[in-house]
Order: C-alpha cells, then sequence, then structure tokens
C-alpha cells in the first residue's frame, strides 16, 4: 500500500488535482494506494470541498502546524509507503514509479524534481552555518562567484539520468518507507511552518540514511500557494532561528541573525543567446532560482510562471551560458511589464 498523506490548509482549489493525479499513478503501477488528507483550515467550507474528493481518510484538526499535521497523517496512514506532501501538487506521468524505483534502489528518503510552467526549481538549499554565511555575503560582495557556484549544483541535478545524492529536499512531497519514518522519528512540532523538513532531514542524515533528488519523477508545485512568503514572513525567521540555534549553537544562532538582501543585479537583456539557460526567481538577488533552456528571451514562459505563481510580483532573470560559465544578462521585471518585454 502507497498512501499519499497531505496537509490541507485552505488548499480545496489544489487538493483535486493533488488526488486525481496521485490516484492516476497508482492505477497506471498497478499498486494499492490510499489519500489521508489533514485538514486544518478550520473552516466548514474548505472541510465540506475536501470531504467531496472522498479521501479515504479525512481527518479534521486545529490548524497546530504543518509538522503536526503530518504526524497526524502519518499515524492514520496503513502504507507500507509514505508520500509526505503539500497540497498544491500533481504528479506528472512516471513520477511515483520513479520516486518508489529510488527507493527499490536503496534510497532512504526521496525527493522529486518539481517544476511549475515549465521552469524546472533548484534543489533545496544546504542550510548549515557555512552555506548562510556564504549567502549572506553572495548579497554583498560576491553575488556572481556565488550565482554561478549555485548553478552548477542545480545543474547536476537538472541535467541528471538517475538519482542524485543531496544533504537535504524540499517538504513540498517527500517519500519514505514507513520503517524509515519510524527510524527517523515524529517530525518536530515544534516548528509551526518551515524548517520542519530541513530538520527532520538532517535526523534522517545523522542515522546515516541517504536522501536522492529523483529527475525522472516530476511533480508540478504551485509553489507558495498558502505559505506566501510575505506574508508569512515572522513565521519563516522564528523557523530559521530555531533550527539553527538547536542544531548549531551559538554559531547557529548568530548566522541567523544574518538578512540576505543587497540591489538586484542589473544589465541589459540579450536578444539571442544561443544555448542559454534562462534562469527566474522571485528573488531580487536571484538566487535560488528555475531554470528553461531557451535560444531567446522566453517572455511568454516567464509569463505563464507569474500566472501560476500569482503571488510573485516580480522576477529576476539572466541568461546564462553554459560553455562559458558565466551570465549573459540580468535583470529585474515587474510582473505588469513582462507583457512589454
Amino acid at each position: 500500500m502507497i498512501s499519499l498523506v497531505l496537509v490541507a490548509y485552505r488548499s480545496s482549489n489544489h487538493l483535486p488535482a493533488a488526488i486525481q493525479s496521485f490516484r492516476d499513478e497508482a492505477a497506471r503501477l498497478g499498486r494499492p494506494a490510499e489519500v489521508v488528507v489533514v485538514e486544518q483550515s478550520e473552516d466548514a467550507d474548505e472541510e465540506a470541498r475536501a470531504r467531496e474528493l472522498a479521501p479515504d481518510s479525512l481527518l479534521v484538526r486545529p490548524n497546530r502546524g504543518y509538522a503536526a499535521g503530518l504526524n497526524a497523517g502519518i499515524a492514520a496512514a496503513s502504507g507500507a509507503v509514505l508520500l509526505l506532501a503539500n497540497p498544491d501538487v500533481r504528479f506528472l506521468p512516471g513520477s511515483l514509479g520513479a520516486l518508489l524505483d529510488a527507493l527499490d534502489a536503496g534510497w532512504d528518503v526521496a525527493g522529486p524534481q518539481f517544476e511549475l510552467a515549465g521552469w524546472l526549481f533548484p534543489p533545496a538549499d544546504v542550510q548549515t552555518p557555512l552555506e548562510e554565511l556564504r549567502r549572506w555575503l553572495a548579497g554583498r560582495w560576491t553575488r556572481q562567484r556565488f550565482l554561478r557556484r549555485e548553478v552548477r549544483r542545480w545543474r547536476r541535478v537538472w541535467e541528471s539520468a538517475g538519482p542524485v545524492a543531496v544533504e537535504t529536499l524540499s517538504g513540498a512531497l517527500l517519500a519514505v518507507r514507513r520503517e524509515t519514518a519510524a527510524r527517523v522519528g515524529p517530525w518536530d512540532e515544534g516548528y509551526f511552518l518551515y524548517f520542519e523538513e530541513t530538520d527532520w532531514l538532517r535526523r534522517a542524515r545523522r542515522r546515516g540514511l541517504r536522501a536522492a533528488v529523483v529527475p525522472a519523477a516530476r511533480i508540478e508545485h504551485a509553489w507558495g500557494h498558502a505559505a506566501e512568503p510575505g506574508r508569512y514572513a515572522a513565521r519563516f525567521d522564528q523557523s530559521r532561528r530555531r533550527f539553527y540555534a538547536r542544531h548549531f549553537g551559538p554559531a547557529g544562532l548568530a548566522v541567523s541573525r544574518l538578512r540576505v538582501a543587497g540591489p538586484p543585479l542589473t544589465g541589459p537583456p540579450p536578444q539571442e543567446s544561443p544555448g542559454a539557460l534562462w534562469l527566474l526567481s522571485p528573488s531580487p538577488l536571484g538566487f535560488p532560482a528555475a531554470g528553461l533552456r531557451s535560444d531567446t528571451p522566453p517572455r511568454e514562459a516567464a509569463d505563464a510562471f507569474l500566472t501560476a505563481c500569482p503571488h510573485c510580483t516580480a522576477l529576476t532573470l539572466f541568461a546564462y551560458d553554459p560553455l562559458a560559465d558565466r551570465t549573459l544578462g540580468t535583470w529585474t521585471l515587474q510582473s505588469a511589464a513582462i507583457s512589454r518585454w
């Protein structure tokens, strides 16, 4: 049995695609499957819409955070394989099979390659004091060098034919066997939102467990639909400080007070960029960034990303030459300016 555990908060617009696409994938594989929805909206209409979707199990609970919702969902699930997910995901053809193949091949935790409107999301950022310091320096003096390093890291995943070992994964969807989940233990409910998966995966790594991104497992992720970054900045900061202090002591607490900031990169956009890798980011710094290959500026693709991510009101875009390992041009566009590009 494969169990999909979805923790929902005002997510009724996204749940149908998540549930149906998962059921379609399980049916293609001929594998028994169940859907567990943990409904935490504290809203009768949201509960009614979730119930209409006929999940195998519906838990209606007060909103005590994502980690608490996952713990409840895992306890209610019966599958030997658990998929722990945000509600704003959609399984693309072949994705479930690729994740299961990775677990069968010996990986302890597997994460998919997320995408949105044709853009590939980068692998999750490593969270250590050294990496946090590098990000802070990149916001002031070493941005181009940092971006080149990050692009190389992202391409290692994007261009791989098989699973790629990583230190951490995005918590939007994780595939894990039940015995592995039990070995790591419950998710820390002290994190209401953000860094709960980072904490759990760090504990898994300390136990010698291996995590991988599976490029063949494509999952569409409507990034930030409920946990919109601008609205939950205080929650993010609180969780970030808690994670760094708990795992790295005084040094971690010190770097958790750093703020990555700085003006966006500037430069004239090239009209043609043969073989270019275009990168798009909601951050004014340009990282992390989703990627798309195109010889010309991908105006329509950028517009499609903004349509799929309505809270992304501005984007940093840049063209990157993989052969020369350098950026060809970088600039910031407001959402209203995309159509005039």
